[in-house]
C-alpha cells in the first residue's frame, strides 16, 4: 500500500463510526456484489493499471460512483480493501490478470480495452475446458473467430471484435497519418500471434505475405482517403485529427471515427 492509500485509509476510517460492521460478512467478494457494483470496481482495477496506480481522489470517485453508493454491500468490500487493509484475494487475483494481460497489450490500450482483452481470454480458457471435457462441443473455439477460414479467405466480418478492431485502426493510421513505422505491423501480428488469433494472421497475411489487399480492406481505405483529402483542403492535418479522435474513442468502430471526424470538418 502506497502513501496515498494510507492516507485514504486513515481518512476513511475517521468516517465511519463503526468500522468492524464492515467485517460483518468476511467471504464477501466482487462475485457477491451487484452487477453494476462488480464492474464498477472491475473498472476502477483495469484504470489503476493503465495508469500504474491509483490516487486518493480516483479511491474517492470509487466510492461515490452511483453503482457503489447504491450497493452497501461493494461499500463494505471497499471498506475492507482501504479502510481495513485487507488482502483481499478476489482482488488479488482479478489485479494479477489484468496486470499480465496489460504487459501482451500493444502499446496506448485503455482500460476498456484491457477489459475487453480479459474477457476475451477468459471465453478462450472455458472454450477450451469445455471441449476437453466434451469433445463433441469443439465448435465452441470457433464461435471466438479465431480458427482459420480453409474454404475462402477471410474477410474483417469474420474475425473477431478485437481483432477487427485492432486491424481497423491500422488501416486507417497508415492512411490519416501517411503512413505508419513498419515495427507497428510486427507489434500487430505479435499481439494476433500472443492471442492465438489464427484467423486475423490469415486476413493479415493477404496484403502482407501475399500482396493481394482484401476487398474489404481497400473499402475501408478508400473511404479514410476521402477523409483525409476533406480534411487537407480545410488545412486540417489528418494525422493530429485522426490521433486525437482514436484517444478519445478507444472503442468506437472504425466507421465511427470516419464519421467524427467528418463532423470536425463540416464544423470548421
Amino acid at each position: 500500500m502506497n502513501d496515498s492509500e494510507h492516507e485514504l485509509r486513515d481518512d476513511a476510517a475517521t468516517r465511519h463510526d463503526q468500522p468492524e460492521d464492515a467485517t460483518d460478512v468476511p467471504g464477501l467478494g466482487i462475485d457477491d456484489l451487484a452487477l453494476a457494483a462488480a464492474d464498477r470496481i472491475r473498472r476502477f482495477m483495469a484504470e489503476s493499471t493503465v495508469r500504474g496506480g491509483a490516487s486518493p481522489a480516483d479511491v474517492a470517485d470509487l466510492y461515490t460512483s452511483q453503482e457503489i453508493v447504491d450497493d452497501d454491500e461493494a461499500t463494505a468490500y471497499l471498506d475492507r480493501r482501504f479502510v481495513h487493509g485487507e488482502v483481499l484475494s478476489d482482488w488479488r487475483e482479478i489485479q494479477d490478470r489484468l496486470s499480465a494481460v496489460y504487459l501482451d497489450s500493444l502499446p496506448g490500450t485503455t482500460a476498456e480495452s484491457l477489459l475487453a482483452n480479459l474477457d476475451l481470454l477468459d471465453a478462450r480458457q472455458n472454450a477450451a475446458r469445455s471441449i476437453f471435457d466434451d469433445p463433441d462441443e469443439d465448435e465452441l473455439v470457433d464461435d471466438l473467430g479465431t480458427n482459420r477460414i480453409d474454404d475462402r479467405d477471410p474477410l474483417l466480418s469474420d474475425l473477431s471484435l478485437l481483432s477487427r478492431r485492432a486491424i481497423e485502426r491500422y488501416i486507417l493510421s497508415d492512411v490519416l497519418c501517411y503512413g505508419v513505422a513498419p515495427y507497428r505491423a510486427m507489434e500487430l501480428r505479435e499481439h494476433l500471434l500472443s492471442d492465438g488469433d489464427d484467423r486475423a494472421l490469415q486476413y493479415l497475411d493477404l496484403p502482407f505475405e501475399l500482396g493481394d489487399r482484401p476487398a474489404d480492406w481497400d473499402q475501408l481505405r478508400d473511404r479514410a482517403l476521402m477523409t483525409r483529402a476533406r480534411l487537407e483542403r480545410l488545412g486540417v492535418d489528418p494525422g493530429n485529427a485522426y490521433t486525437q479522435v482514436d484517444a478519445t474513442n478507444p472503442t468506437a468502430e472504425a466507421s465511427e471515427l470516419l464519421i467524427i471526424l467528418d463532423e470536425q470538418d463540416q464544423r470548421r
